[in-house]
């Protein structure tokens, strides 16, 4: 399982050490949500653990001039080492989701490495088409929306998510 800090205000949960995985039991889970609560507050979130997966974050932030920008980008812990990122205007279809994925760095990531399972691309780059729909008709409302961790594996799975109102 997987306990993380719900406190309002805490906006990178993983940063301000909020985060405990792996927990197999519930004697663990308490240990994790004192120490939580101890340093951070009280209000914690509890999820199964997901395998472990390719991890992408979504990202959209609004432009002045352009209106909303959809980024796809390595994710995790990851996004700001490696800075594999693309970005396209919002709203836009499967096939741009597609590019964009096509020319991160980590793509080949997506096809199974060194036994782990393919993603299936198709799905992810709907999703992402999806997401880039869903920026483009709350951006007069949200100003920055971060979808991170994706894990991607046998299956899709957003892990966490922050919306920064207007």
């Amino acid at each position: 399982m997987v306990v993380k800090t719900a406190q309002p205000g805490i906006l990178h949960k993983t940063e301000a050490l909020g985060v405990h995985l792996g927990l197999a039991d519930a004697a663990a889970l308490r240990r994790a949500w004192h120490d939580l609560a101890a340093r951070l507050g009280p209000r914690a979130i509890v999820a199964a653990m997901l395998p472990r997966g390719v991890e992408i974050a979504l990202g959209m932030f609004r432009d002045l001039q352009f209106g909303p920008i959809v980024t796809v980008s390595a994710g995790g812990v990851l996004i700001e080492l490696l800075r594999d990122r693309r970005a396209a205007l919002a709203p836009f279809g499967s096939a741009t989701a597609q590019r964009m994925l096509d020319r991160l760095a980590l793509r080949s990531l997506l096809d199974g490495h060194r036994g782990s399972p393919p993603v299936d691309v198709e799905r992810l780059a709907r999703a992402i088409s999806r997401f880039s729909l869903l920026a483009a008709e709350l951006s007069d409302l949200v100003r920055e929306i971060d979808v991170n961790p994706i894990v991607c594996g046998r299956d899709i799975a957003a892990v966490d998510a922050l919306f920064v109102a207007a």
